[in-house]
């Protein structure tokens, strides 16, 4: 069997070889460029299954056009409550997606509390909080101290798969 995902490297990609190595399932993993053409290959049935984001795959979801067979967080997602998580089969499975703002190494300190700042304050406007909900994204808004420790933590977590899968740069 095989999957469809984003692209060599993408989170998608990486969902599917964490899923080979902590389920040990041989599946083989069909590169896209970005997660719409690996959905509209689902949709015509040139693949029989894809790792997708919430929020490009959601509204397919809603439609009917595709099935959510489980979502890879370690929990259910509240935007999709009766899709249970990967981790319910899979101990241990859990590839917590996010998405983060960076700047230029060596930008000015203040520069960065300021955009941090902004950006948490914008992150939490009512507004940006349904709006991410709906596409089945929920804001954090951590400082720049936290967001680099998940980057170091995933790092930590991600090298090993990378390397096992033999995943390159492109």
């Amino acid at each position: 069997m095989s999957y469809g995902h984003a692209g060599n490297g993408t989170s998608t990609h990486l969902a599917g070889e964490l899923l080979k190595n902590l389920a040990k399932v041989d599946i083989g993993a069909i590169p896209y460029k970005g997660g719409v053409p690996a959905i509209n290959d689902l949709l015509g049935g040139q693949i029989p299954l894809s790792f997708n984001n919430g929020p490009e795959s959601v509204g397919q979801i809603a439609a009917g056009s595709v099935r959510a067979l489980a979502v890879t967080t370690a929990s259910r997602a509240t935007f999709l409550p009766d899709v249970p998580s990967m981790a319910e089969a899979v101990p241990g499975y859990d590839t917590g997606v996010w998405w983060g703002l960076l700047g230029p190494a060596g930008m000015a300190p203040d520069l960065v509390t300021k955009l941090s700042h902004d950006f948490v304050a914008a992150l939490n406007t009512d507004a940006v909080k349904e709006r991410l909900a709906k596409l089945g994204a929920a804001p954090i808004g951590s400082s720049p101290a936290q967001f680099d420790a998940t980057i170091h933590a995933d790092y930590a977590k991600w090298g090993p798969i990378i390397k096992a899968a033999g995943i390159k740069a492109e």
